[in-house]
């Protein structure tokens, strides 16, 4: 049996549910699925048992409770864990069971994550970086394999560790065939995602106001959850005070079963990051779900996405409003010629879809 743990994502977590374990039990293998969450989602069925215990139960009573129920159900392989926090689990696991393979998702750069948003000074900043690693690394002697969600843009930290990447690549079946993608007529653009700050958002906010001077009829719709409700007040007052309440809708985050319909009814994906220490080490994961709807591109020129893409985005320089605006405006321009969006979806149909990635992540839970 292999043993599925997170305490942070919801149950049905596209990366770590829908892809993950979907594959391990179209592998054959028996899923035994644990979430901390608020959710009232049961997701166990025939092969996958899933106990979901509630948001309120503090971390370390979550892994007493998840240790005591595998410890009744024994005959244990394989355990994967999804955050930082959950290395205690792996450590008494060891201990119980030593001959259990443990596993480490490492779904973001937690070094890039420190320095984006703690609001303290420098020095101190970087002394709990250094705490934080000091306490990871104390762990990663009971983990036997390390999945990264992202190819390391700088130095690797699991570097003396068995490391494995295997990205947030989209699967083949929502790829949009181009008869549909002809038929998208509307000069609607799409930002989907978090909110905040080093995502763009002010910037392309700004942008809009000059898009639509030169595309009148130029829509954009920003879905998802706003980091803060101080930032959430300041982009709503920023497209009153432009005037922009009919060029810019903003909409709440939707289930990621629900996106692929939305990205579908957009011409042009925005990816307009700021250069921050966590975008220049992460990968945007909606830059192959726009790629595989075959969505004319703007993308902030960082190395996560220069990494992936050459020619075939309209490219922009992070943090400046003017080259957000002439890359949008190019892009909505972008009528007949579909040769970005086939160079894109070749891309995403050779290499960047998760069936090429899922073998890479049964071949860890192989008989050892």
């Amino acid at each position: 049996m292999v043993v599925i743990i997170s305490c942070h994502h919801f149950p049905d977590d596209e990366r770590i549910y829908h892809k993950q374990i979907k594959s391990l039990l179209r592998d054959g293998h028996r899923v035994l699925y644990f979430t901390r969450s608020s959710s009232n989602l049961n997701l166990s069925d025939g092969q996958i048992t899933h106990i979901n215990l509630s948001i309120n139960f503090s971390i370390n009573a979550f892994i007493d409770k998840v240790l005591n129920s595998i410890k009744s159900t024994g005959n244990i392989h394989q355990a994967q864990i999804h955050e930082v926090e959950l290395l205690p689990i792996i450590k008494k696991m060891k201990n119980t069971f030593p001959q259990v393979l443990t596993i480490y998702d490492v779904h973001e750069n937690m070094e890039a994550l420190y320095r984006t948003y703690s609001e303290r000074i420098m020095f101190l900043k970087e002394l709990s970086i250094k705490v934080r690693n000091f306490n990871e690394n104390r762990y990663l002697k009971y983990v036997d394999h390390i999945i990264l969600a992202n190819p390391p843009m700088g130095i690797n930290t699991y570097k003396n560790q068995s490391t494995i990447i295997i990205e947030n690549f989209p699967k083949i079946e929502y790829l949009t065939s181009l008869k549909e993608i002809k038929q998208k007529k509307r000069n609607h653009i799409l930002y989907h995602g978090h909110i905040g700050p080093e995502r763009g958002i002010k910037e392309l906010v700004y942008a809009m106001k000059q898009v639509i001077k030169k595309v009148p009829s130029a829509c954009l719709n920003i879905i998802g959850t706003f980091r803060t409700k101080n930032f959430e007040d300041e982009i709503k007052n920023l497209i009153q005070e432009l005037e922009l309440q009919s060029s810019v809708k903003i909409s709440e985050q939707v289930a990621h079963s629900q996106i692929w319909g939305i990205i579908n009814k957009h011409r042009v994906g925005v990816i307009p990051f700021r250069r921050t220490p966590l975008t220049e080490e992460n990968t945007p994961t909606k830059l192959f779900e726009m790629m595989i709807c075959g969505l004319e591109l703007v993308v902030s020129k960082l190395p996560p996405a220069q990494y992936f893409v050459n020619n075939s985005v309209h490219w922009c320089d992070p943090d400046n409003i003017h080259s957000i605006s002439q890359s949008l405006i190019s892009a909505l321009n972008v009528k007949d010629d579909l040769s970005n969006i086939h160079e894109n979806q070749r891309l995403v149909k050779e290499k960047y879809n998760w069936e090429r990635k899922q073998k890479d992540y049964l071949t860890l839970f192989k008989d050892q």
